[in-house]
């Protein structure tokens, strides 16, 4: 064999063998130990690199595809499809998926276009859509950045080219020495003092292989590090792997809140770089020399771990808790990934962690694996798709057709119209959200359980003082589309905007609507009461005169054909407000779909049986019907707060073209 292919040879094998370990050590079901690399792919142990924070990139993606499992939809979030003209008929909205659309449920600020004109058009660049939130000292969130419930990679890892598409060439570190615009919608802030990026200091958050598959990661260290801006340092700290010490960004005055002129105030460090202090001497965690113990992998993914990003978010939104005691399915020991498992019938298909989704109005991204491999409430139930995957698990499902039947004799036409989470969802333990005003340019929301003020996002996950019943509404679902009652929650809301030629509404960022208001004197104060039981006053545009004032200030700063979205859209035409239906001051449906209440709690609709639980829905005060639901959101604000009156708001059956509550036949 000559000397050229005897290289060869070895360089094959070399290539070969930690191949072949990785995948003996796959199908042995444990996981190796694995030597730290940083982000050059150096390797970090006791006698080198010790301070160097570990790169998931570098460090898992050698015997993992990297590149193939963040093109899943958790790491990209519409990044694979953006772009600045993603939607010409509404040119702010640059993808499908959290990283370029407007949801202001879930976040009120929004990705900005990679080009712009002006300071005015820019709300979160990448640099602040990764950090900018907030935790006090107790690690109750004040704000939260949309960084801290990314898993990193796409567009947390890469840049924009100039027509706003992925640029998967060099990551944002290397290309923002090459940004030479003012205002780049990945390269600007408006926190820093040179108005400008810092990647270089910060790095940037690679996908955290770790974060769903480590018991027990630290999920609130991992975002402390991302308040800090310490992005590359995120993963080391999530993981305990070591203490983080300096900080790019340090609060002045980590206590203060939202309403406090210090909040977001503080200083910057863009010179002396933070340093880990790995625990080299755990031996839980690290080898004698240095290695990370295989054993604290876990090929599974724990119901904990996706909870650390879609609690809160569940909690907000539809008020749901997906824990013991509160939803049935928890209750016996089922994990997020039996009903959500990765999507795909080859292994090389589920690497690329496409988890199975439901369908939902609100979430877009990847519609196209809307109800893959996704396990159903008529899938498990009724058509007998369920298989028990674990010991842990029950043997069989209870197929509820002979148990209505026999409760409800003769009513087997409900089960055509309702949907199971219409029945079996009516317990919500957690507030949510049901009010969004932003008119003065903070996200002031109002609890679901009783319209309470929510200072913090954690107020909308806490307990309600009482499980409360959701609304209903009528939605298509299930495999023909038909239309069903199903359990969901409408939100209402408050926002100003500029008018497009086409007539859609461009929302106006909220710092910029906050820094309007601070020039307007004698907004209405609203008494309201917040979710921790006091009292406090709350200005809001509510009245005419309100409106007028905003809209003018508003206008006065650059904004073009300004518009406040409310019960109605509100424009201020030769120094008079006119008002118009809009189709954006609709409300928005969130549908419910956990929390299944235990049968044996007697909680769902109906469960006495015929007749007398048909009266759960069938008399003249029955929530099934009644329940009411805003019409007016100004108008309730300014007259009615907090409690619900006609004409401003209205029986939820009113939505259906009835005005009384059909008779119990």
């Amino acid at each position: 064999m000559d000397a050229k292919l005897k290289i060869l040879a070895l360089t094959v094998l070399i290539c070969i063998v930690p191949a072949c370990l990785c995948l003996t050590q796959a199908f042995a079901g444990t996981h190796g130990d694995v030597a730290l690399k940083n982000e050059l792919g150096e390797p970090i142990r006791p006698d080198r690199n010790a301070a160097e924070p570990y790169s998931p990139r570098q460090t898992c993606g050698g015997c993992h595809g990297y590149a193939i499992i963040t093109s899943g939809y958790h790491f990209q979030q519409g990044f694979d499809q953006m772009s600045d003209r993603f939607d010409p008929k509404k040119p702010w909205v640059l993808s499908p998926g959290m990283y370029g659309k407007w949801s202001p449920f879930t976040a009120a600020g929004r990705a900005t276009r990679k080009v712009n004109g002006a300071d005015r058009e820019i709300d979160l660049s990448a640099y602040e859509w990764i950090g900018g939130g907030k935790r006090d000292g107790q690690r109750k969130t004040m704000a939260a950045s949309c960084g801290t419930c990314h898993p990193g990679g796409g567009p947390l890892e890469y840049g924009r080219n100039a027509d706003g598409r992925a640029d998967l060439s060099m990551n944002l570190i290397q290309s923002e020495l090459l940004n030479k615009s003012s205002f780049d919608g990945d390269f600007s802030s408006r926190f820093t003092p040179d108005g400008k990026s810092h990647f270089r200091e910060s790095g940037v958050l690679e996908a955290d292989c770790l974060l769903c598959h480590m018991p027990g990661y630290r999920f609130d260290q991992r975002n402390q590090q991302i308040d800090r801006r310490n992005y590359r340092w995120a993963a080391t700290a999530g993981a305990g792997l070591g203490q983080i010490r300096g900080a790019v960004f340090t609060f002045s005055n980590p206590q203060a809140g939202p309403d406090h002129p210090q909040f977001m105030q503080g200083a910057w460090n863009f010179s002396k770089r933070p340093a880990v202090s790995y625990q080299w001497g755990n031996g839980h965690i690290f080898t004698p020399e240095g290695r990370l113990k295989g054993a604290v992998v876990s090929r599974a993914v724990g119901s904990k771990n996706c909870l650390n990003c879609h609690a809160p978010g569940d909690a907000k939104n539809t008020g749901a808790i997906n824990a013991t005691p509160y939803d049935y399915h928890a209750q016996a020991n089922f994990q997020c990934t039996d009903c959500h498992p990765l999507t795909g019938r080859t292994p090389g298909e589920r690497l690329r962690h496409q988890i199975a989704k439901g369908r939902s109005p609100q979430v877009s991204v990847r519609d196209d694996l809307d109800g893959v491999a996704m396990k159903t409430c008529a899938g498990c139930h009724v058509d007998g798709q369920y298989r028990q995957t674990r010991s842990a698990l029950p043997k069989a499902t209870r197929n509820p057709a002979r148990r209505h039947a026999e409760k409800f004799p003769g009513a087997s036409f409900h089960f055509y119209l309702i949907g199971c989470t219409g029945c079996h969802i009516t317990a919500q333990p957690a507030r949510a959200m049901a009010v969004l005003d932003m008119g003065t340019g903070s996200e002031t929301g109002l609890t679901a359980d009783g319209f309470d003020l929510a200072l913090s996002p954690d107020d909308y996950t806490a307990p309600a003082r009482e499980p409360w019943k959701p609304w209903l509404t009528r939605a298509r679902s299930g495999k023909g589309h038909d239309e069903h009652y199903l359990a969901h929650v409408p939100k209402r809301m408050q926002w100003f905007g500029e008018k497009q030629k086409n007539g859609e509404i461009r929302p106006i960022p909220l710092h910029q609507v906050k820094q309007a208001t601070g020039g307007v004197k004698g907004l209405t104060l609203l008494t309201m009461k917040t979710a921790g039981g006091n009292t406090v006053k709350r200005p809001s545009v509510v009245s005419d005169q309100d409106i007028e004032r905003m809209l003018g200030a508003l206008g006065k700063r650059g904004f073009r054909n300004v518009v406040y979205v409310a019960d109605r859209a509100y424009t201020l035409e030769k120094g008079k407000v006119l008002a118009a239906d809009h189709p954006a001051t609709r409300a928005q449906s969130y549908a419910i779909e956990h929390n299944i209440s235990p049968l044996e709690k007697k909680l769902t609709y109906g469960a006495k049986g015929k007749p007398d639980g048909c009266m759960d829905c069938h008399t003249d005060n029955a929530p099934f019907f009644t329940k009411g639901q805003i019409k007016n959101v100004r108008g309730f604000l300014k007259d009615d707060y907090p409690v619900l009156k006609e004409p401003n708001a209205e029986p939820q059956m009113s939505e259906w073209g009835l005005k009384n509550v059909p008779a119990y036949e």
